[in-house]
């Protein structure tokens, strides 16, 4: 029986999908569609993470290790595999870790080292880091740094890199200081001396990378101090494993997972390793397949799945032999192949520029809210003054600077957008010296809106939210200020949504009042969001009239993705800004026709459920 699999979207064809898998899976089946060949992808490089419960396992079980690699293989091209040496506590012995490397090596695979710097902790206390104030804690980690410097040239400190103890120890060193200070203190001292002058006293040529994870708006609670050690580290990596946003604990939303590559691609230009996607708590496999395609999308160097026997399967046969089955290496290879074939066809990713200083939060993750609703996000830790239009939310309050750098900003011509929420946090901060908005401190439940295309435009038309949205009470003074967009109650009552300031001679100012849940963004009418996307995009090119939870991924060189997390088909536009524009899709080649409206052309389109489009326009 020879049959084939083609994983592709999985959408209306994962039960498909499921049945060809669990087919092919039947005795004598032999697997063709997606054979890797010894070639790397043309566009990024793939890694796995061993984690050591594996790493014993393949010492042990020669087998095992050669069979399971055989499948994986067979799958995808893999460049590199991270061999973990430290996790909870335990340590993979020196034997273990240079015969599992000896047996990559020989297949042509680079073998680098991987921590998990987490201790047992007390009982049922999990994700412990180590105790950084206590001397014995401190050395422990020492010997395991140098240990593993001593066995690889490169070494990835993996997601739980942390301080989260309060031990008599932290407590008597901390003196007045907040444990986020006292944290962000001492893991600078960490990263400095226990690792680097550490592990390049032993190995000078250690090539060492920190890996936070995926929740970067918290970092500093914990001590990561991204500012000092993305300084300290050769390189970052960062997780990008948003899973599920309803189901799961920290909700982050799907866009995530593109928009902090291009926080750490700005935070260390030309060293930046990659993403890093694991299968936890996923609750669908398209989520999956949707966390690596958002990850690729950014164009990173590297791509690291974790772990290698996590995404494998035994399935026992009624004879009692056991077969090594992987749905989600299946997936991922065709994934890959499927993103392989057009990336090195995009330009550089960019998107609205928006500035989140280091080990700042507030308005936690609304830019991937933002980025959900079809407005493409380009964070920086630093204000990017070279950009035309800055998004602000409220983290970047932490930034004594701010007033000055916004005036100096549209004293340069150039557009400033901020939420409500950093209003709030700039009043009697000096925002006033921009504009004198206030928050009232009262809330407004709207459900109807109304907008005007440009200022001094009467609004028309009335457009409905599918439930009410609960939204901060802005006062400003008439014509000093104007409405781009209201929100209605009963009809007479009005509350902005969208504010643009009068009167400046150059630049533009806006305030962008952000629901009291950021999830209300969604259910906002079509309407309104594209105006929403009109004035925050005036930099882009390319915009999309449509509902929520359609994303634009926008590159350079006039390429684009329009990328659908809707269960549902849904028809819009794509409205380039110039009159007669051409629109190609790059998958298919097939050129799209529409229809010119003004100065831009405007392209009809219907997108299947969890899908994504290449486009290329001129």
């Amino acid at each position: 029986m020879k049959t084939c699999i083609s994983i592709g979207r999985i959408g209306y064809w994962r039960n498909v999908f499921l049945i060809g898998v669990m087919l092919a899976l039947m005795p004598g089946a032999r697997f063709t569609a997606m054979a890797a060949d010894t070639n790397s992808y043309q566009n990024f490089d793939v890694a796995l993470f061993v984690e050591l419960a594996d790493m014993r396992r393949m010492a042990s079980d020669p087998q095992w290790m050669e069979e399971s690699w055989n499948l994986i293989s067979h799958y995808l091209k893999v460049d590199k595999v991270w061999l973990e040496t430290y996790r909870d506590g335990q340590q993979t012995a020196e034997a273990d870790v240079r015969k599992v490397k000896k047996f990559f090596t020989s297949k042509g695979i680079k073998t680098s080292g991987g921590l998990m710097c987490t201790s047992p902790g007390r009982p049922g206390d999990r994700l412990t880091g180590f105790d950084y104030g206590n001397p014995a804690d401190r050395e422990r980690f020492r010997k395991v740094v140098a240990y593993t410097a001593g066995l690889f040239d490169e070494i990835i400190f993996d997601d739980l890199f942390i301080f989260n103890s309060r031990s008599d120890f932290d407590q008597q060193a901390k003196g007045d200081l907040s444990w986020t200070d006292y944290r962000l203190k001492v893991m600078k001292e960490v990263g400095e001396d226990l690792v680097v002058k550490n592990a390049k006293s032993v190995n000078p040529k250690v090539n060492l990378i920190i890996k936070p994870p995926n929740w970067y708006e918290q970092y500093q609670f914990c001590g990561y101090n991204l500012e000092a050690q993305s300084k300290a580290f050769d390189m970052i990596y960062c997780g990008t494993e948003t899973r599920d946003p309803d189901n799961t604990v920290m909700h982050l939303q799907q866009y995530q997972s593109y928009d902090i590559m291009r926080y750490y691609e700005h935070t260390k230009p030309g060293h930046f390793g990659g993403g890093w996607v694991d299968p936890g708590a996923r609750q669908t496999l398209n989520r999956y397949t949707e966390q690596l395609e958002d990850t690729l999308f950014a164009k990173p160097k590297e791509i690291t799945l974790w772990s290698y026997g996590n995404a494998l399967e035994t399935l026992r046969a009624a004879d009692g032999t056991t077969n090594i089955t992987s749905i989600l290496y299946a997936d991922a290879g065709d994934t890959f192949a499927k993103l392989d074939s057009f990336l090195g066809k995009l330009g550089q990713p960019y998107g609205v520029a928006s500035y989140k200083p280091f080990a700042s939060s507030g308005e936690m993750y609304l830019h991937n809210y933002v980025g959900m609703i079809g407005v493409p996000m380009d964070l920086y830790p630093y204000f990017p003054e070279e950009r035309g239009t800055i998004f602000l939310t409220e983290s970047a309050k932490f930034d004594p600077d701010l007033v000055s750098k916004i005036w100096k900003h549209l004293n340069a011509d150039k557009t400033v957008v901020i939420t409500s929420g950093l209003l709030k946090a700039l009043q009697g901060k000096g925002i006033e010296k921009v504009v004198e908005v206030e928050d009232t401190g009262r809330k407004a439940l709207v459900s109807q809106f109304t907008f005007r295309r440009f200022m001094d435009e009467e609004p028309a038309n009335v457009y409905y939210s599918d439930s009410g949205i609960l939204i901060p009470e802005l006062a400003y003074g008439l014509v000093d200020s104007e409405e781009i967009i209201q929100g209605l109650y009963k009809e007479n009552s009005r509350y902005p949504l969208l504010i643009q300031v009068r009167g400046l001679p150059r630049g533009k100012f806006f305030i962008l009042t952000i629901p009291e849940n950021f999830d209300d963004l969604y259910h906002l009418p079509p309407e309104v969001l594209s105006q929403i996307r009109r004035d925050l995009m005036d930099d882009i090119p390319v915009y999309l009239d449509s509902p929520a939870k359609i994303c634009l991924f926008t590159y350079d060189n006039n390429t684009f993705i329009a990328k659908s997390y809707q269960p549902f088909p849904v028809r819009y536009n794509i409205v380039i800004k110039r009159a007669g524009a051409k629109l190609f899709n790059l998958q298919s080649g097939r050129e799209l026709h529409g229809y010119v409206n003004g100065e831009t052309t405007v392209f009809e389109v219907l997108q299947q459920p969890r899908t994504y489009n290449v486009y290329r326009f001129e």
